[in-house]
């Protein structure tokens, strides 16, 4: 057999020598694609089938090589698109903490399917923490050069693109599914079950279906969203996360309780119309874990799908209240802090609520966290009068800017990087850097050529594993170099940069928000009106200052 072959062609020498951990990996995308319909398989039968032979297989191999085993690292249910994994994190970490120094895995998919990070842990982390690879299968042993390099590039490329084209064929899966108006949530809809004699189908849950109606009576009725959740919360009643069993995906804030976000969120679903909205949110793309929300004119919506909750003439009159209540109480306001300030306590944006007054309006800073969540007291207001702690806030940068153009070290720094002599390196560095990426390009052409040359059979193995393990050697060397050029290149634009943003804020009359921007990272207030302004260069407090605000109401 071609299998028993292969791993006659993987000898361990001094098998004492290592203490491993043995990898296995098996994705949720585990599917069969046909006649435009995809099954999953399940869950006993993808662990019976795929998980335990992965564990029987490697333990296997190490009893015949006699290799010590230090752990099994196993993610279940995992696509190989990411390598953020928790049993790969942990088997990292064990690497790192020099508990094991082999790694064996079936095949090369188990490990992962992105080229990139593939050749990133094999050719450069592996390496430097002295650990070898082994994927017993596709016969990649990183001891033996001579087995692994030639091969190992060709099977990371073709696992990744035989996940892009599975992908592709599941995208395709979902879209014709969607356009049949089947469900293909994970989670139930607040106030449905999933059919139990169909997986795909809606059933009205009774025992929730009640609270629904009365969130859209409510509504009706004139409460809004606040007045709703603060009602639900003195009730006790449970949120939807805790009903259909989606904790793991809540926010803490809605966890504790409801809030405005959870009720705007049921009043605006047509799920409760007894239609079925699919394509609400798409992946970027295969490699990213990123999802963004479609427009409402690209989602595939099919009505009549199950049973409603909710008639149309209730919802779409609850749709015109929040939509007349929304434009005529939303503002958007810009202000010199915007983004920028935040709470100490909570960590979340700070904004701005109008106070008006009969002959002016006053501006005022609020927690976000406390606004959306007031009847929970889960923070604090932390109101301050917003000119009063912009005009504060901008006093403490400009003395810290005086401070720092005052120092004899800074004097001496810009004698030392003049305009002439930061231009003429600037030019020397980047010349080099072409002359340098030209260089690589050369030495991949070369790659190219001798990988085409060893197709053809013009190389021995040998040969080939000699000139190719050279080539690569000199690429590394080079783009390390530029990697260093880059940085000396960034170093000295900033030299430039800080001196110039600093002059400009100290000798501008009117702060703009782009230049506090260029210059403040973010700044925290907190309960007690403390202020801690986070800058963008070290160089200005350390990183940071932390002020006292006096008399800010």
């Amino acid at each position: 057999m071609l299998l028993e072959r292969k791993e006659e062609m993987i000898t361990i020498a001094n098998p004492e020598r290592y203490i491993a951990g043995l990898y296995e990996r098996l994705s949720n995308e585990n599917i069969e694609v046909g006649n435009d319909e995809i099954i999953v398989t399940k869950e006993d039968e993808r662990e019976s089938g795929s998980i335990s032979t992965q564990k029987l297989f490697l333990r296997n191999f190490c009893k015949d090589n006699n290799i010590q085993i230090y752990d099994d690292y196993t993610d279940d249910g995992i696509s190989g698109a990411t390598f953020d994994r928790p049993a790969f994190n942990r088997m990292i970490k064990d690497i790192e903490n020099k508990k094991i120094n082999l790694v064996i895995v079936k095949d090369l998919s188990r490990f992962g399917r992105l080229s990139s990070k593939i050749s990133y842990y094999l050719e450069e982390f592996f390496i430097e923490k002295g650990v070898r690879f082994i994927a017993v299968t596709d016969d990649i042993d990183t001891g033996q050069i001579e087995t692994s390099e030639e091969m190992m590039q060709f099977k990371a490329f073709f696992n990744e693109w035989y996940l892009r084209d599975t992908s592709r064929k599941v995208r395709n899966g979902k879209k014709t599914r969607a356009k049949e108006g089947k469900v293909m949530t994970t989670y139930p809809t607040y106030g449905y079950k999933k059919d139990p004699l169909n997986y795909n189908h809606y059933i009205i849950d009774q025992d929730i279906a009640p609270i629904v109606r009365r969130i859209f009576m409510l509504a009706r009725s004139g409460k809004t969203p606040t007045e709703i959740g603060n009602l639900l919360t003195d009730e006790k009643t449970l949120v939807p996360s805790e009903i259909v069993g989606n904790l793991h995906t809540r926010k803490g804030e809605e966890i504790k309780g409801w809030n405005r976000n959870t009720v705007k969120r049921i009043l605006h679903n047509v799920t409760y119309l007894g239609w079925v909205s699919n394509g609400n949110t798409k992946k970027i793309n295969y490699k990213s874990k990123k999802t963004m929300i479609m427009p409402r004119e690209d989602r595939i919506i099919i009505k009549g799908m199950h049973t409603p909750i909710i008639d149309e003439e209730t919802f779409n009159l609850v749709q015109e209240q929040m939509k007349s209540r929304t434009a005529t109480r939303v503002k958007s306001y810009d202000w010199l802090l915007k983004g920028l300030v935040c709470c100490k306590e909570c960590g979340r944006k700070l904004s701005i609520v109008p106070q008006k007054y009969p002959n002016k309006t006053t501006f005022y800073l609020r927690c976000n966290t406390y606004a959306s969540n007031t009847h929970l007291r889960l923070c604090t207001p932390h109101s301050n009068n917003l000119e009063k702690v912009t005009n504060f806030v901008i006093e403490q940068i400009k003395k810290s800017c005086k401070e720092f153009l005052s120092e004899e070290k800074y004097t001496k720094l810009a004698n030392d990087t003049s305009e002439d002599k930061i231009a003429q390196n600037k030019y020397n560095v980047k010349n080099e850097i072409l002359i340098l990426e030209k260089k690589i390009k050369d030495i991949n052409k070369v790659i190219d050529k001798i990988y085409e040359d060893k197709y053809k059979g013009l190389f021995e193995d040998e040969d080939f594993t000699r000139i190719y393990t050279n080539e690569i050697r000199s690429r590394k060397q080079v783009e390390e170099r530029v990697k260093q050029l880059r940085e000396l290149e960034e170093k000295e634009d900033s030299l430039v940069d800080i001196d110039r943003i600093i002059k400009d804020f100290v000798n501008m009359q009117e702060i703009t928000r782009t230049m506090l921007v260029s210059l403040v990272d973010k700044i925290e207030i907190s309960e007690n009106k403390e202020i801690t302004i986070y800058y963008k260069f070290n160089i200005l407090s350390n990183g940071k200052e932390e002020i006292k605000l006096k008399d800010v109401g």
